[in-house]
Protein backbone atom coordinates (compact mmCIF):
# COMPACT_ATOMS: atom_id res chain seq x y z
CA UNK A 1 0.00 0.00 0.00
CA UNK A 2 1.57 3.15 -0.84
CA UNK A 3 1.46 6.07 1.73
CA UNK A 4 -0.60 8.85 0.74
CA UNK A 5 2.07 11.46 0.79
CA UNK A 6 4.47 9.14 -1.51
CA UNK A 7 1.49 9.79 -3.89
CA UNK A 8 1.53 13.75 -3.36
CA UNK A 9 5.21 13.11 -3.94
CA UNK A 10 5.07 11.41 -7.39
CA UNK A 11 2.11 13.63 -8.75
CA UNK A 12 3.97 16.86 -7.67
CA UNK A 13 6.78 15.46 -10.00
CA UNK A 14 4.52 14.56 -12.93
CA UNK A 15 2.54 18.21 -12.44
CA UNK A 16 5.74 20.16 -12.81
CA UNK A 17 7.07 17.68 -15.76
CA UNK A 18 3.67 18.64 -17.38
CA UNK A 19 3.99 22.00 -17.07
CA UNK A 20 0.45 21.96 -15.12
CA UNK A 21 1.58 24.77 -12.93
CA UNK A 22 -2.04 26.08 -11.38
CA UNK A 23 -2.57 22.39 -10.09
CA UNK A 24 0.92 21.97 -8.89
CA UNK A 25 0.11 25.26 -7.04
CA UNK A 26 -3.08 23.48 -6.02
CA UNK A 27 -0.64 21.08 -3.84
CA UNK A 28 0.83 23.93 -1.51
CA UNK A 29 -1.12 24.58 1.87
CA UNK A 30 -1.51 28.30 2.28
CA UNK A 31 0.83 29.20 4.87
CA UNK A 32 3.50 26.99 2.38
CA UNK A 33 6.93 27.90 2.58
CA UNK A 34 9.72 27.20 -0.56
CA UNK A 35 13.01 26.91 -0.02
CA UNK A 36 16.20 26.01 -1.90
CA UNK A 37 19.25 26.98 0.28
CA UNK A 38 22.31 28.06 -0.48
CA UNK A 39 23.44 26.38 3.76
CA UNK A 40 20.70 24.29 4.72
CA UNK A 41 21.66 24.81 7.99
CA UNK A 42 20.94 28.66 8.18
CA UNK A 43 18.28 30.66 8.65
CA UNK A 44 16.49 31.37 5.78
CA UNK A 45 14.88 34.97 6.86
CA UNK A 46 18.62 36.03 7.90
CA UNK A 47 20.73 34.00 5.07
CA UNK A 48 20.62 34.50 1.28
CA UNK A 49 19.06 31.51 -0.55
CA UNK A 50 18.83 30.59 -4.11
CA UNK A 51 15.01 30.66 -3.70
CA UNK A 52 13.18 31.04 -0.18
CA UNK A 53 9.09 31.78 -1.63
CA UNK A 54 5.90 31.74 0.10
CA UNK A 55 2.56 30.62 -1.61
CA UNK A 56 2.54 34.14 -2.78
CA UNK A 57 5.54 34.61 -4.52
CA UNK A 58 4.70 30.81 -5.66
CA UNK A 59 1.24 32.02 -7.41
CA UNK A 60 3.69 34.81 -8.97
CA UNK A 61 5.64 32.52 -10.58
CA UNK A 62 3.22 30.08 -11.55
CA UNK A 63 1.82 33.26 -13.40
CA UNK A 64 4.76 34.46 -15.39
CA UNK A 65 5.73 31.11 -16.26
CA UNK A 66 2.23 30.23 -17.45
CA UNK A 67 0.87 33.55 -18.60
CA UNK A 68 3.49 36.28 -19.37
CA UNK A 69 5.90 36.67 -22.24
CA UNK A 70 9.20 35.62 -20.38
CA UNK A 71 12.37 35.67 -22.67
CA UNK A 72 13.97 33.32 -20.45
CA UNK A 73 11.51 30.56 -20.81
CA UNK A 74 11.47 31.08 -24.30
CA UNK A 75 11.33 28.63 -25.81
CA UNK A 76 10.14 26.37 -22.66
CA UNK A 77 12.52 24.24 -20.53
CA UNK A 78 11.50 20.31 -20.89
CA UNK A 79 12.21 18.38 -17.38
CA UNK A 80 11.66 14.87 -16.44
CA UNK A 81 11.89 14.46 -12.42
CA UNK A 82 12.84 10.99 -11.01
CA UNK A 83 12.19 10.80 -7.78
CA UNK A 84 13.50 7.66 -5.50
CA UNK A 85 14.38 6.63 -1.57
CA UNK A 86 11.25 8.04 -0.44
CA UNK A 87 11.47 7.59 3.27
CA UNK A 88 8.07 9.03 5.43
CA UNK A 89 7.51 9.40 8.95
CA UNK A 90 4.14 10.27 10.36
CA UNK A 91 4.44 12.57 13.03
CA UNK A 92 0.80 12.59 13.70
CA UNK A 93 -2.61 12.07 12.05
CA UNK A 94 -2.63 15.10 10.47
CA UNK A 95 1.28 15.81 10.16
CA UNK A 96 4.14 14.09 8.50
CA UNK A 97 7.22 14.57 7.07
CA UNK A 98 9.47 13.28 3.81
CA UNK A 99 12.55 12.89 2.33
CA UNK A 100 13.55 11.90 -0.77
CA UNK A 101 16.05 11.54 -3.82
CA UNK A 102 15.93 13.97 -6.69
CA UNK A 103 17.66 14.00 -10.17
CA UNK A 104 15.88 16.83 -12.08
CA UNK A 105 16.80 16.68 -16.16
CA UNK A 106 16.21 19.96 -17.90
CA UNK A 107 16.66 20.33 -21.57
CA UNK A 108 15.77 23.31 -23.62
CA UNK A 109 15.16 23.72 -27.64
CA UNK A 110 18.14 25.49 -29.54
CA UNK A 111 21.16 25.22 -31.22
CA UNK A 112 24.85 26.24 -31.22
CA UNK A 113 23.94 30.02 -31.76
CA UNK A 114 22.30 30.44 -28.70
CA UNK A 115 24.04 29.97 -25.00
CA UNK A 116 23.11 27.10 -23.18
CA UNK A 117 20.08 26.29 -25.49
CA UNK A 118 20.05 22.55 -26.68
CA UNK A 119 22.18 21.61 -23.68
CA UNK A 120 21.34 18.92 -21.09
CA UNK A 121 21.36 20.01 -17.71
CA UNK A 122 21.15 17.99 -14.15
CA UNK A 123 19.98 19.24 -11.12
CA UNK A 124 20.55 16.16 -8.42
CA UNK A 125 19.25 16.97 -4.75
CA UNK A 126 17.45 16.21 -2.04
CA UNK A 127 14.13 17.18 -0.56
CA UNK A 128 12.25 17.14 2.81
CA UNK A 129 8.54 18.05 2.95
CA UNK A 130 6.46 18.75 6.14
CA UNK A 131 3.02 17.44 4.70
CA UNK A 132 -0.17 18.55 6.21
CA UNK A 133 -3.40 16.73 5.78
CA UNK A 134 -6.14 19.42 5.25
CA UNK A 135 -9.58 18.03 4.75
CA UNK A 136 -9.31 14.45 3.24
CA UNK A 137 -6.33 15.94 1.12
CA UNK A 138 -2.92 15.88 2.10
CA UNK A 139 -0.72 19.22 0.90
CA UNK A 140 2.79 20.72 0.90
CA UNK A 141 3.32 22.74 3.98
CA UNK A 142 6.84 23.32 3.55
CA UNK A 143 9.62 21.94 1.11
CA UNK A 144 13.33 22.23 0.86
CA UNK A 145 15.72 20.96 -2.53
CA UNK A 146 18.71 20.85 -1.25
CA UNK A 147 21.03 20.79 -4.88
CA UNK A 148 24.14 18.79 -4.64
CA UNK A 149 25.46 22.07 -6.84
CA UNK A 150 24.25 24.37 -4.38
CA UNK A 151 27.61 26.30 -4.15
CA UNK A 152 28.25 26.63 -7.59
CA UNK A 153 26.91 29.00 -9.90
CA UNK A 154 23.62 28.15 -11.07
CA UNK A 155 22.61 30.26 -14.35
CA UNK A 156 19.39 30.48 -16.20
CA UNK A 157 17.14 28.80 -13.63
CA UNK A 158 14.27 30.06 -14.55
CA UNK A 159 11.87 27.08 -14.00
CA UNK A 160 10.27 25.90 -10.86
CA UNK A 161 12.54 22.75 -9.39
Amino acid sequence: MIHPVQKLILREAQLLDDMQLDDWLALYTDDATYWVPIDETADPLKESSIIYDNRLRLAMRVEQIMRQNRVAQNPGSNTLRMVSNIDIEDIDAQTASARFALLLTEVRSGDWRQKGLGETRLFPGHCKLVCKKVGDTWKIQQKTIVLLSRKQPIVGLSFLL
